[in-house]
């Protein structure tokens, strides 16, 4: 039977509504596609110039990325620079066949994975309060003093979008969003395997259940730390054996869905997208640890004192001293606004004062935050830790929405008991409930305009920016692409760094940039890459067009001796950067 083209496409555009958006008031709809357009414009605007420079970490995954589409070798972990997980490197193979060795061909896909992220938090976080996740109130459950909290933490969909929102203007994420490495994964994964799961769970439907799996299974082909994202999936997983348990003694032969059918599903399919990766595992166990080790709080003197200060040092990063990495946050500004900070506090207090009510969303943003707070809680090096604590960005998202939608419901609430007083002033009071709600928006407008002036305006035109991500050693790589392939460049790797291949990490900005991370494109295009060491082995000729550089161009020793042996060669500048030459 053949199938019309057009009827695929309907039919699977179809499935996506039904899974995603559908049903969906329209006022709903045009806020969120509002609050998708304001994230992707952060993430892509001038992303072709904005960071400058390409650091080393983010060209080894370029250079492994050419490498994987030019042999057709796809890798589900490649081992150089401690190791890493290869679905997002596989990406941006893909990037960089489209666009050319450039540094936003790599970033693209970040702010890609950014964008969708926004969608997913709005998703995972709108089905954590839908009524069906929601135990209903028993009369008298409220205390005296507590009584003018209502039972219902507000609107799971407004939920959904304040969470939204938060996240496309979040300085946190957005910073990641446009610099290649992988982590920012973590984030879309988690969300989205959380919600199809949840969702799963709670219908039935099996197109959610074997998304549900993919996710978790190729979550594990991401970032490191998604390996503790294990426990927050068991929480949806042991709550909906609990209530099915109880609901089957409870209602004895009325049908509903099989859980234990749901979770085989699931269970199958996660364990399916995870054997390439736990083969490779199982044959090169070496890799699964990499550097975690090197760093960890069990190696330190004194673990359980190491491990309180990274808990300490992690948790003040949130509201006080941020990340100091130039190349993480604009340093040690707070990781969130003041604003979200205080909806987040006030979050956590809606869910413990209705912790009954919403014991599986509760338990899972409590049992989420912990469970990420662990990647940055067992290392003892460069805390706070912007980058390792990327995964607990959904958690403290979602819950400092809940705090804001609190917010919200606390101004009709005031307006609603004024006007069971004052019945006769109903219109004044309406007209006061629009102006509250017209400052309230006005203020969740400012993170925005704060973040855009953080990110494009101040982080972005700071000298130490400049140098956080090699800025020189870029320009130095367009200058040597741009040469003939007869000029014979010698590129000396003078820098301390871990090995690739025999050359120091530091020189995967050149290699990238020039394309020559293998032998046979550099001896294609004439480039040799020497440790210091090896200086001596240079030659240069009168005929042959040379220039040598050196990566690190302090080394005035190094400069003086290669003048001496080679008297031919003048100092040039062609930019923010030393070259020798003989012509």
């Amino acid at each position: 039977m053949q199938i019309k083209k057009e009827s695929m496409h309907s039919c699977l555009a179809s499935l996506f509504v039904q899974c995603i958006i559908n049903p969906m008031p329209k006022k709903y709809l045009l806020i969120l596609l509002a609050i998708v357009v304001l994230g992707a414009f952060l993430r892509f605007y001038l992303i072709t110039e904005i960071p400058l420079g390409l650091y080393p970490d983010e060209a080894m995954n370029g250079s492994n990325a050419q490498e994987a589409w030019a042999t057709g070798h796809f890798k589900v972990f490649y081992p150089e620079n401690n190791g890493r997980e290869g679905l997002f490197i596989n990406l941006q193979a893909i990037s960089l066949a489209t666009f050319g060795p450039t540094p936003w061909a790599l970033r693209i896909v970040s702010a890609v994975i950014g964008t969708l992220t926004i969608l997913a938090i709005y998703l995972v976080a709108k089905e954590m309060f839908t009524k069906e996740n929601v135990i209903p109130a028993q009369a008298g459950i409220q205390k005296r003093n507590t009584a003018w909290i209502p039972d219902q933490v507000g609107n799971d969909r407004m939920i959904g979008l304040l969470a939204a929102f938060f996240l496309a203007t979040s300085y946190w994420h957005l910073n990641f969003s446009r610099i290649g490495f992988r982590a920012i994964m973590l984030p879309m994964m988690a969300c989205f395997g959380i919600y199809f799961l949840l969702k799963g769970l709670r219908r039935g439907k099996p197109y959610d259940l074997i998304l549900a799996g993919l996710f978790t299974g190729l979550g594990l082909y991401t970032y490191i730390a998604f390996r503790f994202m294990v426990f927050v999936f068991a929480m949806p997983v042991i709550a909906a054996i609990i209530k099915w348990r109880r609901e089957r003694r409870a209602v004895a032969g009325e049908k509903s869905h099989c859980i234990p059918c749901s979770l085989a599903l699931y269970v199958f399919v996660a364990v399916i997208a995870i054997i390439p990766i736990g083969l490779y595992f199982v044959q090169n166990p070496q890799d699964f640890l990499n550097r975690a080790g090197e760093v960890s709080v069990f190696a330190s003197a004194s673990p359980l004192k190491s491990f309180a200060k990274s808990v300490g040092l992690t948790l003040q990063m949130f509201f006080y001293h941020g990340d100091g990495n130039w190349r993480h946050n604009l340093a040690y500004a707070p990781e969130l606004h003041p604003l979200v900070a205080l909806f987040f506090i006030i979050g956590i207090i809606m869910l413990m004062h209705r912790l009954k009510n919403y014991r599986l969303s509760a338990g899972t943003l409590f049992i989420w935050f912990a469970a990420m707070i662990l990647p940055v809680a067992l290392t003892r090096e460069g805390l706070p830790h912007a980058l390792r604590a990327i995964g607990m960005i959904p958690p403290i998202i979602i819950i400092a929405g809940i705090g804001a939608e609190r917010v919200r419901q606390w101004i009709n609430i005031w307006v609603a008991r004024q006007i069971i007083k004052w019945p006769q002033k109903i219109a004044q009071l309406e007209r006061i409930r629009r102006e509250l709600m017209i400052f309230f928006v006005l203020a969740l407008m400012v993170i925005p305009l704060a973040t855009y002036r953080d990110y494009f305006l101040v982080w972005a035109n700071n000298p130490e920016t400049y140098n956080a991500f090699d800025t020189g050693h870029l320009h130095l790589a367009q200058y040597l692409a741009s040469l003939p392939n007869d000029t014979k460049k010698y590129i000396i790797v003078n820098t301390l760094g871990t090995p690739v291949r025999g050359i120091p990490m530091p020189s995967q900005t050149i290699m990238y940039t020039t394309d020559t991370f293998t032998a046979e494109s550099r001896a294609a295009k004439n480039f040799s890459y020497l440790l210091r060491a090896d200086a001596d082995s240079i030659n240069v000729a009168a005929n042959q067009k040379t220039i040598i550089t050196l990566l690190d161009e302090t080394d005035r020793t190094l400069t003086k001796t290669l003048r001496q042996k080679f008297p031919i060669l003048k100092i040039q500048v062609p930019g923010d950067f030393i070259v020798l030459q003989n012509y």
